[in-house]
């Protein structure tokens, strides 16, 4: 066996575990985070799989944000499970205006 053909058995593995314990009587989603985890940062993962456990991992932390008492870790949670499904966010903007451009600002003088 190859390291090729290991690589393959592992993410397999990793996958069938991740997913048995998401359909699981009771169970814990940050277990199934952590083994998808380990699938989608392999190279050796073929682009359907790799769709198929960014979905799993992002309806994992959902549910995660769903039990979260506090908060901020809910919006870590939500935000990680949006950037899964859609891709990576993209960086807030600098101004406050809502087109990108700097707002004008009128300058009172002292008379």
């Amino acid at each position: 066996m190859n390291d090729r053909s290991r690589g393959r058995l592992r993410w397999r593995g990793l996958l069938a575990a991740a997913q048995r314990e998401y359909d699981a009587p009771a169970p814990h989603y940050d277990k199934v985070v952590e083994l998808l985890d380990r699938v989608v940062r392999s190279a050796a993962v073929p682009g359907a799989a790799l769709r198929s456990a960014k979905a799993l991992q992002a309806l994992a932390l959902t549910q995660l944000a769903y039990s979260a008492d506090y908060g901020p870790l809910r919006t870590v949670y939500l935000t990680a499970a949006r950037e899964l499904s859609t891709g990576v966010l993209s960086a807030p903007r600098a101004s406050g205006a809502p087109n990108g451009r700097r707002a004008h600002r009128s300058v009172c003088r002292p008379r």
